[in-house]
């Protein structure tokens, strides 16, 4: 026999070899798809649910009639998965099972088939939706039993900064600081907010080197490596009414507006001088209240009544509530139009022996001490004003008037002091701010003893850019310029800084 006829006899043996191993092949398949007949999942189960499928259309059927996705139901414009759907369903189950049980809804025997139908072909689905609602109810019970508390809610920030002055004569050196602040809320009726807020701070305080107070950053200060504790408590009494209370933590601003929209220690001016007012929105405080009443939508009074908190809590004779330094408070704030506010402020301070800082250690030394340790009162006015011009673009400043009176000699002397703001929201990206803020910080123009009127006018002029890197952290470099520091024939001072802010 020749290759080639051997070669042909070999060709059917191979083809059988080849058919026997498929047929065993199929047979395997065929008791494998027995044994497990989910296995294999029908290619209309893995497609979508498109508003025009009858289940679809089914359920809105379904819906409509008995309510059980609520009045305003309507089918979604794009296809549904199928655990969206399974998830629709079981919850329109579970309002028919309540419903039925009394006697509020009976189903006619063709949606009793169609629930029966949708229950088969997405038991699958509703099973495991079952499983997941059953894990999130354990973890929500560990949760409930766990967690800090029903009523309160912890929040905190934490300041990071960095800064230096520069000048001729000047001879501070790069510094580090920071502040740190949380906050338990509480509200027991929900239209209430008990504050207990920790704090700490560290921050280098550039007035004792530069000799001025106009060198202020809006955070400075140290608690000596102690925890700062602040209690205060505000509550509305009906619609119009709010009531502010603190042991030790609030003051004239706390009550009556500041309409600067750059005035936030954290978030707007890095100077002292640039986020308020100082005649009438620094003073004595700490304990004390106030109450804020909206006559109509265009007009709110604010009444306000604050000790020096460490006086408020002495009992010793001379101290107490109404015995320390202390502001009283009245303000008068009125929207004439739409995005325009104007409030007219007046403040009375008192200040005890060798405690006089009549312009909230902003201006010179003469308009913060104008009897030097003499127990001092002021008679405070302030006009504020802020308009929101755009979405981009707000316009605002101030003017402060006080009329100082020394209760030893009854020497009087006139301090004034003003501001121009303008506020650029969303500059560059959602949620950034850039601000500019020019003005004269508290200045004595007469004085009884002329000696101690000062001499020539500082401005002060300050630029800052907030970048907002995501919800929590936003970074905010700034520099402000203050001309003759002190009102004084003194070289300019230029203060610079970087301040990092974590909100959690």
């Amino acid at each position: 026999m020749t290759d080639l006829n051997k070669y042909l006899l070999t060709i059917p043996k191979f083809f059988l070899v080849v058919a026997g191993s498929l047929w065993t092949a199929l047979l395997l398949l065929s008791d494998e798809a027995t044994a497990n007949p989910n296995q294999f999942v029908p290619v209309h189960q893995l497609s979508d649910i498109s508003p025009t499928d009858w289940r679809a259309r089914g359920l809105k059927s379904l819906s409509d009639r008995t309510l059980c996705l609520g009045e305003n139901y309507q089918l979604s414009d794009r296809a549904l998965t199928r655990y969206e759907f399974a998830a629709g369903m079981q919850q329109c189950l579970d309002q028919i099972s309540n419903r039925s049980l009394s006697d509020e809804i009976n189903l006619s025997p063709g949606e009793l088939s169609f629930i029966a139908r949708i229950e088969r072909e997405f038991e699958q689905e509703l099973t495991v939706l079952a499983v997941r609602i059953d894990n999130l109810a354990v973890r929500t019970e560990r949760l409930e039993e766990q967690r800090f508390s029903t009523t309160t809610k912890l929040n905190g920030e934490v300041l990071f900064q960095l800064g230096d002055s520069f000048g001729a004569d000047d001879s501070s050196q790069l510094f580090t600081g920071y502040r740190a602040r949380l906050n338990f809320d509480t509200s027991f009726y929900g239209s209430d907010r008990l504050r207990i807020r920790l704090g700490a701070r560290n921050t280098g305080e550039l007035e004792e080197v530069a000799d001025t107070f106009m060198v202020r950053l809006g955070v400075d200060g140290q608690s000596d490596n102690e925890i700062e504790t602040e209690i205060s408590y505000d509550f509305a009494v009906r619609e119009r009414l709010q009531v502010v209370l603190g042991i030790n933590s609030v003051g004239a601003d706390d009550v009556a507006e500041v309409l600067n929209p750059l005035s936030s220690s954290g978030q707007g001016a890095v100077s002292r001088f640039g986020r308020r007012n100082p005649a009438t929105l620094r003073g004595p405080g700490g304990a004390g209240g106030g109450i804020q009443y909206e006559f109509s939508d265009a007009v709110t009074l604010s009444l306000g009544y604050f000790a020096d908190s460490d006086d408020a809590a002495n009992a010793d004779a001379g101290t107490g509530l109404f015995g320390a330094s202390f502001s009283a408070v009245g303000q008068v704030l009125i929207e004439p139009v739409e995005d325009l506010e104007m409030a007219f402020t007046y403040t009375r301070t008192y200040f005890r022996e060798d405690e006089a800082r009549l312009a909230g250690a902003t201006g010179s030394k003469n308009a913060n001490e104008p009897f030097e340790e003499d127990p001092t009162s002021a008679d405070n006015f302030g006009f504020q004003i802020n308009w929101e011009l755009s979405d981009r673009l707000e316009v605002g400043g101030w003017l402060g008037y006080t009329a100082a009176q020394s209760e030893i000699d009854n020497e009087s002397a006139t301090i004034l002091n003003t501001a121009v703001t303008l506020a650029f929201p969303d500059l560059g990206k959602e949620g950034s701010e850039a601000g500019i803020i020019i003005g004269v910080p508290p200045i004595v123009t007469q004085h009884d003893n002329s000696e101690v009127e000062d001499e020539r006018t500082s401005l002060h002029l300050e630029t800052f850019y907030r970048y907002q890197i995501n919800d929590n952290i936003a970074i905010t470099p700034g520099i402000f310029l203050v001309t003759q520091p002190d009102h004084s024939d003194r070289d300019s001072i230029l203060v610079g800084t970087i301040r990092t802010r974590f909100r959690f």
